[in-house]
C-alpha cells in the first residue's frame, strides 16, 4: 500500500467565490488561519501507482474573481484506492469567499467557517458544524447533519433525513418529501417547513414576532415550545388527531384550533391532512449552545461601529437573557438561581452603559466575567444531577452485589433487566392495568424519537423508519 500526499496553496488576490466539484475522495472544508486558500489531501492506494498525478484528478482556475475547484475520479485508480475513509481532501478557505459545493456520493464536512454556503448532493452526507453564514443546501437522498451553526437556512430535501440541533437565525425554510426532520434548540423569527409524507420534529428556543409554519400531508408533527412564550398556536387536520401536553386549553374555531399565551405576538400555525399533531412545553438548556451565543455577543461588541450594530447586540443579549431566565425560574436551588439573577442584572447594566465609540475591550471583559459565573452556576447543577445519578447506581449495585453473596445468585445486569420488565408495555398491565393515556403517549415519544436517532446514526434506512413510525401511529 502507498499513499499519495498533497498540499498546495492557492495564493489568488480578491476570492469572492469558491466552486468547489468533488467525485475523489471525501472532503472537509474549513476556515483559512492564513487567509488564502490551501488544499490538502491523502489517496491510500492498495499498491504503488507510480504513474499518479495529483494533476490528473485536480483541477483548478481562477477568473473574475472566481475560483473553480475540480476533482474528478482518474480512470483506473477507483480500484486501487484501500478505503475511502482512510482518503481525504481538505480544504481551507478565507472567511469572505462564498463556497458553492457540489458532489454525486462522496461526504462533505464543513467546520468553523464564516461563510455563505450553496451546497447540492445527490446521495452524499452533508454534515455542518460550528458554521455561521447564511446557508443553502439541496439533497436528494443523502443526511443532512448541522450543529450549532447561526445564519439562515434554506433546505430542499426529497428522501434524505435532517438532524440539526442548536441552530439559529432569522430564516429557516424546509421542504422535503419524504425524509424525516428532527431539529432541536431552533431560534427563528421565520419558519417554513412542509413534509409530504415524512416526520417533523421541531423544537423552538424563546423567539418574538416570529412566524412559524408546519405542515404535512401524512407524516407526523411533534411540536415543543417554552412555556413562557408569547404566542397565538393554531392547529389544524382533517383525518388526523391533536394532541396537546400544554396546561392551557385549546378553544375551536370553524374546525382550527387555537391556542393563545400572553397578547399572542409570535403566530403559529401547523396542518396536517393525515396525521397526527402532538405539542408540548420544553425548558431544557444546552450549554453548548448557551455558550456559543455568549461568545458570538461579545463578538459582536468587538465590531460594533453604529446604531445598527448596537440594536443587534441589545437583541441578542435580549436573546441570551430570555433563554437563561425561563431555563432557571424553576430551580429549587435558590443559591444558584440568586447568583444567576444577579450577573444577568449586572450583564444588563453592563449592554446598557456600553458606548460603541469607546474603548470596548473593558466592556468585553465584564461581559465575560458575568456570563462565566452565569455558565459556572449552571454547569453546577448540571453536574449535582450526574453525582445523584452516580450515587444511585452505586447504591442500587452495592445492593444487589450484597444480596449476590448472601443467596449465591447471578445478578450482572440484573438492576437493568428488571427496569426494563417492570416498565413494559407488554408486562405493565398485568402488573397493575393498563398505562395511562399519558404514559402511553410517552412511550411511543421516546420509541419515534429513538427511531429519528437510529436514522440519524445510520443504523436503518429512510424506508425502515417511516414504516416503524407509522406502526407506532396505529397503536
Amino acid at each position: 500500500m502507498s499513499t499519495m500526499k498533497l498540499q498546495q496553496i492557492l495564493d489568488y488576490k480578491g476570492i469572492t467565490r469558491i466552486n468547489i466539484e468533488n467525485n475523489l475522495a471525501p472532503l472537509t472544508v474549513e476556515a483559512s488561519p492564513h487567509g488564502k486558500v490551501e488544499l490538502l489531501g491523502e489517496l491510500d492506494l492498495e499498491q504503488p501507482y507510480e504513474e499518479f498525478s495529483w494533476e490528473d484528478c485536480i483541477s483548478t482556475s481562477f477568473k473574475d474573481g472566481v475560483l473553480s475547484i475540480e476533482m474528478d475520479e482518474v480512470d483506473g485508480l477507483e480500484s486501487r484506492f484501500f478505503s475511502n475513509n482512510r482518503s481525504f481532501i481538505k480544504i481551507l478557505v478565507p472567511a469572505e469567499a462564498e463556497l458553492k459545493v457540489e458532489m454525486e456520493n462522496l461526504p462533505v464536512t464543513f467546520i468553523g467557517l464564516a461563510n455563505t454556503l450553496v451546497v447540492s448532493s445527490e446521495n452524499a452526507p452533508i454534515r455542518i458544524q460550528d458554521c455561521h453564514g447564511n446557508k443553502r443546501l439541496i439533497n436528494e437522498n443523502g443526511p443532512i447533519s448541522i450543529k450549532n451553526c447561526e445564519g439562515d437556512l434554506n433546505i430542499e430535501l426529497e428522501n434524505g433525513p435532517l438532524s440539526a440541533e442548536a441552530i439559529s437565525g432569522a430564516s429557516l425554510i424546509i421542504d422535503s418529501e419524504n425524509g424525516p426532520l428532527k431539529i432541536r434548540e431552533a431560534c427563528f423569527t421565520n419558519v417554513k417547513i412542509t413534509n409530504e409524507n415524512g416526520v417533523i420534529a421541531y423544537e423552538t428556543l424563546f423567539v418574538e414576532d416570529a412566524s412559524i409554519i408546519l405542515s404535512t400531508e401524512n407524516g407526523v408533527i411533534h411540536f415543543v415550545l417554552p412555556e413562557d412564550m408569547d404566542y397565538e398556536l393554531r392547529a389544524q387536520t382533517e383525518q388526523g388527531k391533536i394532541k396537546s401536553r400544554l396546561e392551557q386549553p385549546f378553544t375551536q374555531e370553524n374546525g382550527v384550533y387555537v391556542l393563545k399565551n400572553g397578547e399572542g405576538k409570535t403566530k403559529i400555525n401547523i396542518s396536517s391532512e393525515n396525521g397526527l399533531i402532538k405539542i408540548g412545553e420544553g425548558e431544557r438548556i444546552n450549554l453548548e449552545f448557551l455558550k456559543a451565543k455568549i461568545e458570538q455577543l461579545k463578538e459582536s461588541i468587538s465590531t460594533v461601529s453604529n446604531s445598527d450594530d448596537m440594536e443587534k447586540v441589545k437583541q441578542q443579549f435580549a436573546n441570551v437573557s430570555n433563554y437563561i431566565s425561563s431555563r432557571v425560574a424553576n430551580l429549587k436551588e435558590e443559591n444558584v438561581k440568586g447568583t444567576i439573577v444577579l450577573n444577568l442584572a449586572k450583564l444588563k447594566a453592563v449592554i446598557d452603559d456600553f458606548d460603541f465609540n469607546e474603548a470596548k475591550d473593558k466592556t468585553i471583559t465584564e461581559v465575560g466575567e458575568h456570563t462565566s459565573k452565569i455558565y459556572e452556576e449552571l454547569l453546577k447543577v448540571h453536574e449535582e444531577l450526574l453525582k445523584n445519578f452516580e450515587k444511585f447506581g452505586t447504591k442500587f449495585t452495592e445492593t444487589l452485589h450484597s444480596a449476590k453473596h448472601k443467596h449465591g445468585f447471578k445478578i450482572d445486569g440484573l438492576g437493568e433487566y428488571i427496569n426494563k420488565v417492570i416498565n413494559s408495555s407488554l408486562i405493565k398491565p398485568y402488573l397493575g392495568g393498563e398505562m395511562k393515556n399519558k404514559e402511553k403517549e410517552e412511550v411511543s415519544d421516546r420509541s419515534r424519537l429513538k427511531i429519528l436517532d437510529m436514522l440519524e446514526a445510520g443504523k436503518i434506512t429512510a424506508e425502515e423508519a417511516e414504516r416503524l413510525l407509522t406502526a407506532i401511529n396505529q397503536e
